[in-house]
């Protein structure tokens, strides 16, 4: 029994060796929400897919259409599959506690990682009231670090919602 413990453990710590992610400095890592935040500048256009998981839903339920940031704290969805609706965050006037700034270290622990061809940063909330929302964030760059790709918000419950960013 030993020795396939030891192999199992053995095992383990190579697959956990072959997926680890180079941490950024904390140099790199300002360098990088710096051109981040520069890249969400308001106004933007993109299309987007949004794909949201829950163990209480049978089927994922995914939609597309057109991901629009007007003005800073103000995002609008102009959904056109599976129907057409649009839906709108907006900081200012939310019930839920919406950042205005998302990389903003008094709201969130940031932490900046390289996969090896694109960027990694992982939110994590500081406050009560957004960490009763969201569990984490986890936002995929180009590259470059210069775009978002994709935004992944996992709940506290187990269940996430991924914005792809086209």
């Amino acid at each position: 029994m030993k020795p396939v413990f030891f192999i199992l453990l053995g095992l383990l710590s190579c697959s956990r060796a072959a997926f680890a992610l180079e941490a950024l400095s904390r140099a790199e890592a300002d360098a990088l929400c710096a051109r981040i935040e520069t890249a969400l500048r308001p106004p933007q256009t993109a299309g987007y897919r949004l794909i949201r998981h829950s163990d209480l839903l049978e089927h994922e339920l995914e939609s597309s259409g057109t991901l629009e940031i007007p003005e800073a704290g103000v995002i609008r969805l102009h959904q056109q599959a599976p129907e057409p609706r649009e839906t709108v965050l907006d900081a200012a006037s939310s019930r839920f506690p919406v950042p205005e700034r998302l990389l903003d270290p008094r709201l969130f622990r940031i932490e900046c990682f390289d996969e090896g061809g694109n960027y990694l940063l992982v939110l994590v909330p500081l406050r009560r009231d957004l960490s009763r929302i969201v569990g984490s964030v986890e936002l995929r760059t180009d590259a470059c670090g210069e775009k978002l790709k994709k935004i992944r918000l996992n709940a506290p419950d187990g269940g996430f919602t991924l914005l792809e960013i086209q």
